[in-house]
This record gives structure tokens, C-alpha cells and sequence, in this order.
């Protein structure tokens, strides 16, 4: 019996880090596929499309958050990697001269934004 591989497409201008593959591996605990889509996309509507096009089971995305927000807002809850920022001789990842180090994946449900009156 042959296992389902689980595709996820990665929309990033960052290459998927040795960690990150590991962690998806664990998380799906199956063979996973990682089709990276380094292309931007001009709106929200424009990703969920070109992901649904591409037969992908997951997403992982780097976009702004209200971006992200229109993408749950049309049914679909993406994977987040959340990075911590590190000094520059223990980073994963460097860029714009700060050094990151990738932490976990977070499922985004939604996001919410919520404001007070200035008294």
C-alpha cells in the first residue's frame, strides 16, 4: 500500500529550511511534497487560486496578516512558521542583517482585529 504524500505549497521568497522540512515531516507523519511558489501575488483572491490550482493539501505563507486574514476568509487555514529572532552566529536565516531561528508551525484560524475609542 502506497503512503499519500501530503503537498504543501510554499509561498516565500525564504527557501524552506532543514528544520521546517523536519517539522512537517513530524507533523504529517507521512512522505510530504514541498512545492515552493516564490512568485508574489497581487491578492489574497490570487493565492487561494493558484493554491487550489495547484492540487496542494496545505499552504505555508509569508504575507502580511491582512492578507492572511483574506485567505482564512475564504475557507482556508494556512500554516505560519513562527521565527525567533537570534544573534547572527545562531541563526537559521539572515535577513536584512537580523539573524532568525524557526520555532514551530502555528495553524492560522483567523485573525481579528479589534480597536478602542482614544479617550
Amino acid at each position: 500500500m502506497t503512503k499519500k504524500v501530503k503537498k504543501i505549497i510554499w509561498y516565500s521568497r525564504h527557501d524552506v529550511l532543514k528544520s521546517q522540512c523536519e517539522e512537517l515531516k513530524r507533523i504529517f507523519g507521512e512522505e510530504i511534497e514541498i512545492m515552493k511558489d516564490p512568485k508574489p501575488f497581487s491578492s489574497a483572491e490570487e493565492a487561494v487560486k493558484r493554491f487550489r490550482e495547484s492540487g496542494a493539501d496545505e499552504m505555508v505563507v509569508v504575507a502580511p496578516l491582512s492578507v492572511i486574514s483574506h485567505i482564512c476568509n475564504q475557507g482556508i487555514r494556512p500554516l505560519w512558521a513562527q521565527m525567533k529572532q537570534v544573534p547572527i552566529d545562531q541563526a537559521e536565516v539572515i535577513d536584512k542583517n537580523r539573524g532568525y531561528k524557526f520555532i514551530k508551525f502555528r495553524r492560522v484560524k483567523r485573525l481579528a482585529l479589534e480597536f478602542e475609542d482614544i479617550k
